[in-house]
């Protein structure tokens, strides 16, 4: 039975075959945004191309029927080649004698127009609608192109692999005969699985002949030897995938939100230490495809082997994440922008685990204390290099919030770290799908709500906060006075929220509250790195206006219902950097202070103390 075949096809090697579009495909629809932009990477491939460089197009799905391909995928780009082959070929008839044939099981007509392209007949039907706009926009586009460029591209899209010239390629995809042809045009597109990297890397790997040299057995065992091999690459293939399908796993490598076909992260860093391909256009988006495809059809690489390679790598991955220093450290640099690449290369070049963490390590400290502009500067200046930097990050500098970012996550990484007999783990992915940033711990006065809708919320917070018992439990202290004002505070926030108010009437009673709870927000704002903290987008959109206390509150309850609140934003709300804790309720300038004190000592104590 024939099996999957996965090549590399130049247009010269399909123009003498004949495809088919079966019923259940639609009508081609390209738009002329479409046809120019395919027109445009042509262009800038014939200019730029190197040899034996080629261009691929994306792939092409067909299935034998009789005499002719069944097109099943890759319709509209082998429509639009034919369309500029037209074009080009009645400019150049010597050189374009023939041009594959396109005909539809349900639009006989097409085809016809297809070799005439009559403008006049753009309005008997949609199809040719949509022919007669690509048509039109090709001749257009060539209009306004440098005379020289038709013959150019010409050339270009009809070299063959007998030269060494730049080409023109399909990912040429043919269906085996047990593959059900209507199946697998609902899988690549009512499924919306498009034949990435990933998928088309795994039929590569999963031919049977790639199978059939690898056993010595008598004929007989050779089929049953070979299908062992490929159900088991396939089988550690999904295993793989459903091993980074683990969010926990997935965000401590990766900042994207990928979904589906994860394993392209470990074929991608595979790819990388198989070395460039000359052939293939660095910017090529099926790049990691084309360069196993040129790997194991010009280097005579046993697919099994190659697969361990991969395997490797994985496990490599797999070993980083276990290692809860390496889960951490690793962690915190790609999450920082970090290229795992260079993290490999590092390992690679490091004569121990021992040695690896300390390089990895010294990139933390060059990335987060040190001068880029000047990136040798002695050990011996890193504590100085802390406390300098921390006291001069201000929210103020929209250009430092990254840094005052990275820093804050950092206190985090390095307070886990610091001991090392506890097993817990910063969540990466929840610091990424919950959107963690940072944000004051004690409001600023700017942040009057301004809508009446965003007031009227604010409004409800504190009347809530106010009634809840574990508040008034915590206020027994407050004197008479002070409890008495809180009642009236809560008695005017229901009250005005029950009716229509003036923005003045909202105004004063939210410098009576900040007044009562944050007694120091008239004073300068403090955008100093000891008022800031991670909160996550729910609470920022929520509590953003809030006085601390009824942030405090909210980071608590989080905490109780067990949902994740990185360490360090629960140690701030809990007051457990002050060093004085007599008034839980408010966030006072010393509380900042204290802070900020913690932060430097935590990781000169770190980086510095301890020989990190």
């Amino acid at each position: 039975m024939q099996d999957n075949q996965l090549v590399m096809k130049p247009i010269s090697d399909l123009l003498d075959n004949q495809f088919f579009i079966p019923a259940y495909q639609r009508g081609y629809r390209w738009t002329k945004r479409q046809v120019i932009d395919l027109l445009n990477d042509l262009k800038e491939f014939q200019q730029k191309a190197k040899k034996p460089e080629f261009y691929c197009l994306q792939p092409i799905v067909v299935k034998k029927n009789d005499d002719k391909w069944e097109v099943v995928d890759g319709q509209q780009r082998l429509t639009t080649i034919y369309i500029i082959l037209h074009y080009l070929g009645e400019l150049f008839p010597k050189i374009i004698k023939s041009c594959y044939q396109l005909s539809y099981e349900t639009r006989a007509d097409s085809e016809a127009f297809l070799k005439n392209l009559d403008d006049n007949l753009a309005e008997d039907n949609i199809d040719y609608f949509h022919i007669s706009n690509a048509k039109t926009t090709i001749e257009q586009w060539f209009d306004n192109e440098d005379p020289m460029l038709p013959f150019k591209l010409t050339q270009t899209l009809l070299n063959s692999d007998d030269t060494e010239d730049p080409k023109v390629k399909f990912i040429w995809y043919e269906l085996g005969e047990h593959e059900n042809a209507t199946d697998v045009f609902t899988r690549l597109n009512m499924g919306k699985i498009p034949l990435v990297n990933a998928e088309l890397v795994k039929a590569l790997f999963l031919k049977s002949s790639n199978f059939e040299h690898n056993v010595n057995e008598s004929n007989e065992n050779k089929s049953i030897i070979a299908d062992l091999e490929q159900v088991r690459i396939s089988q550690e293939w999904d295993s793989i995938e459903k091993s980074l399908q683990n969010d926990a796993f997935w965000y401590f490598l990766s900042k994207d939100d990928k979904k589906d076909n994860r394993i392209e992260f470990v074929l991608d860093l595979r790819a990388t230490q198989l070395g460039s391909d000359h052939n293939i256009i660095a910017s090529d988006k099926l790049r990691t495809f084309l360069q196993f495809s040129s790997w194991l059809e010009n280097h005579n690489v046993n697919v099994s082997d190659e697969w361990l390679e991969i395997k490797k790598v994985f496990m490599v991955l797999e070993e980083w994440f276990n290692d809860r220093s390496l889960y951490h450290l690793i962690g915190y640099l790609i999450h920082q922008g970090h290229d795992i690449k260079d993290i490999f290369k590092t390992r690679d070049d490091s004569v121990s685990k021992s040695d690896f963490k300390t390089k990895l390590l010294d990139k933390i400290i060059q990335l987060v204390f040190f001068d880029s502009k000047n990136p040798t500067q002695p050990f011996e200046e890193l504590e100085n290099s802390i406390e300098t930097l921390l006291s001069s990050l201000s929210y103020e500098t929209i250009k430092q919030h990254n840094q005052i970012r990275g820093v804050l996550l950092l206190f985090n990484i390095v307070s886990l770290l610091n001991n090392p007999k506890s097993n817990a783990r910063f969540q990466f992915e929840r610091y990424k799908l919950d959107k963690w940033d940072i944000e004051h711990i004690r409001s600023v006065a700017s942040d009057m709500p301004k809508t009446q809708d965003t007031q009227k919320k604010w409004l409800e917070q504190v009347a809530a906060y106010i009634s809840d018992g574990d508040v008034i439990e915590q206020e027994k202290h407050l004197s008479d006075e002070q409890l008495t004002e809180a009642q009236l505070i809560k008695e005017q926030a229901t009250s005005l929220n029950r009716t229509s108010f003036k923005y003045s009437q909202f105004e004063e009673l939210y410098q009576r509250v900040t007044q009562f709870y944050n007694p120091n927000s008239n004073d300068e704002v403090d955008n100093s790195i000891g008022n800031l903290t991670l909160l996550d987008s729910g609470t920022n959109r929520s509590y953003k206006n809030a006085i601390f206390p009824i942030k405090r509150k909210s980071i608590i309850q989080l905490d109780k219902q067990a949902t994740y609140v990185p360490l360090c934003t629960k140690n701030v709300f809990l007051k457990y950097y002050s060093k004085n804790v007599d008034k839980m309720l408010f966030w006072e300038s010393k509380d900042s202070s204290d802070y900020q004190q913690a932060m430097i000592d935590t990781f000169i104590d770190f980086f510095c103390i301890k020989g990190a």
